[in-house]
């Protein structure tokens, strides 16, 4: 093996597991982020996030 292909296969190696380190943490992150996130976070603004939210009996009414 000459000296300037195990030199590539040094980078692709060292790559390979900066990639590898680097998707393991995000994968992490993600998953801690999911475990901290409260039920009601989940939602957007438009979203009914939670059934014990009753709508008041003014809704139906005309903006005055």
């Amino acid at each position: 093996m000459s000296y300037a292909s195990s030199l590539a296969e040094l980078a692709m190696t060292a790559v390979n597991r900066l990639l590898i380190a680097a998707m393991t943490s995000a994968w992490t992150s993600t998953l801690r982020h999911q475990h901290a996130l409260q039920p009601e976070e989940d939602c957007d603004a438009d979203d009914v996030c939670s059934s014990q939210e009753k709508p008041s009996p003014t809704d139906d009414q005309p903006i005055q």
